[in-house]
């Protein structure tokens, strides 16, 4: 298949501080549910789409990372400054195993096998992954313009439209991410801001690929776990 991507980078580093107690002795890609920590049904999901080499982003409580990656053949790198800096920087900490185009993950997503499915075939070398609104509370919401990312924003005021909502789920080519690594050493925020901040801001071409039913959420507080076991469980393969 053109363009098949075999590698995948998961932002695993953030301390996940609005799910304590949950994340006191965890980090967030180990909470488990419906039966599976997220980061092994990532692991899962992204092997059964053909890929490979799987790289792990981790910071906060990251023996848990390492100890599961030595288990299950994949392989980590340390933000070690993830107390007070950004997605973004933790992306960056990872350049000297990231060297082919990759899918990239947050490590608090639960989602349906289409998810991976639908960027592995699309033919665009960069691709955001979203999905019509769920309505489930701190949403990201996507502005597009012929089929473009043009935006991102938590604040539907600040676009001039919202066309969708992000799931996630993205594929990096490898020239992008060499444009990602100029904009970090260039950018005055580039320690502080989250990764999509960073796409966004590059005004790099990101083609959009909208999946309006897909099976999805984030897990970022208890609301949000508990509207996963309630209402996505149930609905994934």
């Amino acid at each position: 298949m053109k363009n098949r991507i075999d590698t995948a980078v998961i932002l695993a580093a953030g301390k996940g501080t609005r799910l304590r107690p949950y994340t006191f002795d965890v980090p967030k890609g180990f909470m488990e549910v419906g039966g599976e920590k997220l980061v092994e049904r990532s692991v899962r999901l992204l092997k059964e789409n053909g890929v490979k080499n799987i790289i792990i982003g981790t910071g906060h409580l990251h023996e848990h990372y390492e100890k599961f990656a030595e288990a299950n053949g994949l392989q980590t790198f340390l933000n070690p400054d993830f107390a007070t800096t950004g997605s973004f920087h933790t992306l960056i900490c990872g350049q000297a195993l990231i060297q082919d185009d990759f899918f990239l993950l947050e490590s608090d997503l639960l989602y349906h096998s289409e998810a991976i499915k639908s960027l592995q075939e699309h033919e665009s070398s960069d691709v955001i992954l979203c999905s019509g609104f769920t309505e489930s509370n701190d949403e990201v919401y996507v502005e597009a313009e012929d089929g473009y990312l043009k935006n991102l924003s938590k604040k539907k005021d600040e676009l001039n439209s919202v066309d969708a909502e992000l799931v996630g789920i993205w594929k990096i080519s490898k020239d992008f991410y060499n444009i990602l690594k100029t904009h970090h050493k260039e950018a005055h925020d580039a320690e502080s801001k989250d990764y999509e901040i960073a796409i966004a801001d590059t005004h790099h071409p990101v083609s959009v690929k909208k999946v309006d039913e897909l099976v999805w959420c984030e897990i970022d507080n208890p609301e949000h776990l508990e509207r996963a076991k309630e209402k996505i469980v149930p609905k994934l393969d």
